[in-house]
């Protein structure tokens, strides 16, 4: 039988898995949420194991939610500078233009600030900002994967087997 804290606890990871698709929404958090609810008030079909495990996983998934189109714009070759400066556009431009704004923001952010670097060309600041557009949408599939599984963990482990179901 499901309780009420099994109902809130599962809420959290299901919004956890809808958010890890919204760009500026801590998907992660919230899927620690979820556990944490479950873990502090639940009936006790947690395990400190199942729990340290799903920890970790959420830690992951904000580390990759913070910072993956970072790293991808770094690794690019990219300042650390414009990572920073294109990830506050981003996150600005989320609540002016939603979801799409994001992406066009990073783009844009990335792509203006490298062209104003003595040492970039057009097609260098080009690929930059394709480089950190693509590695602020993997991070976001990488986080959907990430929460996803805590989820199903969830499910399985702490309903199924803990005998919530």
């Amino acid at each position: 039988m499901i309780d009420a804290v099994s109902i809130l606890a599962l809420a959290l990871l299901v919004l956890a898995v809808v958010a890890s698709g919204v760009p500026g929404v801590p998907a992660g958090l919230l899927a620690l949420a979820g556990v944490y609810v479950e873990y502090l008030f639940g009936s006790g079909g947690m395990t400190l194991w199942l729990l340290f495990s799903f920890t970790v996983v959420g830690m992951l998934a904000v580390v990759v939610d913070l910072f993956g189109g970072a790293v991808a714009a770094r690794g690019r070759g990219a300042s650390t500078q414009t990572s920073l400066l294109a990830g506050g556009a981003g996150l600005v431009l989320f609540f002016v233009a939603g979801p799409i704004g994001v992406v066009v923001g990073m783009f844009a952010a990335v792509f203006a600030l490298e062209l104003r670097r003595e040492d970039r060309s057009v097609e260098e600041a080009w690929d930059n900002g394709l480089w950190a557009t693509a590695g602020m949408l993997a991070s976001g599939v990488a986080v959907f994967l990430l929460v996803a599984s805590i989820l199903i963990g969830y499910l399985v482990f702490v309903l199924w087997f803990g005998n919530g179901l």
